[in-house]
């Protein structure tokens, strides 16, 4: 089946998969150079942060750190959704504890459909997505209630695999990602691939089935990737779609979360797969990543400098000044057709959701509570983006926000109330 360019919405097989990969910590570890692709670094560090992940349809990863002493008034949060955020987050955990010991905080990286359940369902204190609600989830909110769409934090979508040999970042673009994902495309070495390559590289594409891997789960880092697959693709756009819920996927193995899919392609050679960058940097030797090209034309190997450059195309036009106006909002979309040479085009932010009053009613949260949640996010959407050669932003892969993000985040922020009473500090 031949799919055309131009172009957006599954339940699979799950994989049980444990993955335990040490992201910062004494020690080595891939880092993105802000102009090129992976480099070494080694930090030490006080606070060890672990993704560990038990992919099974009834067991979640959970992020922990204890806060003992002074500051804030005590108060345990409840955090979950996105794993596309979950490296950063943890460390951002392990790094408030020192900032504001009397916090004790829990993430449930459980994926971005799961994060906006949690929130609207009054389970967690804040949710990860790495989507806005639609306007369907939005009618779920408690009667009377706002929820505030926090961007925190960015990242990109990767298309990583493991093929022997081959040590080049292959060249893709979202037309011929499509044409794989559908099914199309279904041999390494399929003249549609080859012709993006280099000779020298061609020629080295192996004739051998390419085993397709995606979540299993509803996710935002599927959500990104497929919205872009949708605007690439109208094929695709209208028989697929996107989703933060489970998609119906035409052909591959699902494998739960990103961590999951992390260790699919690891695992299994000749593999390819939608990835958080993070969770290549944590598999150093064992994933590759292609480059993808953008609406100038350019190939774009992602790495910290240019998914910076994406999120400030995605913003220069604004960002909603409305919650519910967040539903027709995509960084994706934004820059599809924007003419940045150096764009990575599936770049996306990540939000933190938190509700506009933290009355008991809405989020069956606590004044300390209340204060706890609106102080660590301004935390994480000021201090917590510093850069810096052994910073987690440069070593995990993930820029620091936009000014526009920031300055609206804290805009938001400040509109957070308990029973009425502001609570930021």
């Amino acid at each position: 089946m031949n799919l055309n360019k131009t172009g957006t919405s599954g339940t699979t097989i799950g994989l049980v998969v444990v993955l335990v990969m040490v992201v910062v910590g004494a020690g080595a570890y891939i880092a993105l150079n802000p102009n090129s692709g992976p480099t070494t670094v080694t930090q030490t560090s006080t606070a060890t942060s672990t993704i560990a992940t038990t992919a099974t349809n009834t067991i979640s990863t959970t992020a922990t750190t204890t806060a003992t002493s002074s500051g804030l008034g005590a108060a345990t949060l409840t955090g979950g959704g996105s794993t596309l955020v979950y490296p950063i987050m943890q460390d951002w955990i392990n790094t408030y504890a020192f900032v504001q010991p009397n916090i004790q905080i829990t993430y449930n990286a459980i994926g971005s459909g799961k994060g906006i359940s949690g929130i609207t369902t009054g389970l967690f204190n804040y949710g990860g997505s790495d989507a806005p609600l639609t306007a369907a989830q939005y009618a779920l909110l408690p009667s009377g209630s706002n929820l505030l769409t926090i961007p925190v934090s960015d990242s990109g979508i990767i298309p990583a695999y493991n093929l022997p040999g081959i040590t080049a970042h292959l060249n893709f673009t979202g037309n011929v990602l499509a044409e794989i994902f559908y099914g199309s495309i279904t041999m390494w070495n399929d003249h549609h691939i080859a012709a993006l390559q280099s000779a020298s590289v061609a020629a080295q594409l192996p004739a051998h089935a390419i085993q397709v891997y995606h979540r299993s789960d509803g996710s935002g880092t599927m959500y990104g990737f497929t919205q872009y697959l949708s605007d690439s693709n109208s094929t695709w756009k209208t028989q697929v779609g996107f989703s933060t819920g489970t998609i119906a996927w035409p052909v591959g193995v699902g494998c739960l979360h990103n961590a999951g899919v992390a260790q699919c392609i690891a695992g299994n050679s000749y593999s390819l797969g939608p990835l958080e960058i993070a969770y290549e940097i944590a598999n150093p030797g064992q994933i590759n990543f292609g480059a993808v090209q953008n609406h100038f034309g350019n190939y774009i190997v992602a790495n910290f400098t240019n998914i910076s450059e994406a999120l400030a195309a995605g913003v220069k036009n604004g960002l909603p000044t409305t919650y519910t106006q967040w539903s027709s909002y995509s960084v994706i979309q934004a820059t599809f057709n924007d003419s940045g040479k150096y764009i990575y085009p599936v770049s996306t932010f990540t939000y933190a959701l938190v509700y506009q009053d933290l009355s008991a009613s809405y989020a069956s949260t606590s004044q300390a509570q209340a204060v706890a949640v609106v102080n660590f996010l301004s935390w994480v959407v000021t201090s917590g983006q510093a850069t810096g050669p052994n910073s987690p932003t440069t070593t995990l892969g993930y820029p620091p926000l936009p000014s526009a993000a920031v300055t609206l985040d804290a805009q938001l922020l400040a509109t957070v109330t308990y029973n009425g009473t502001p609570v930021l500090s």
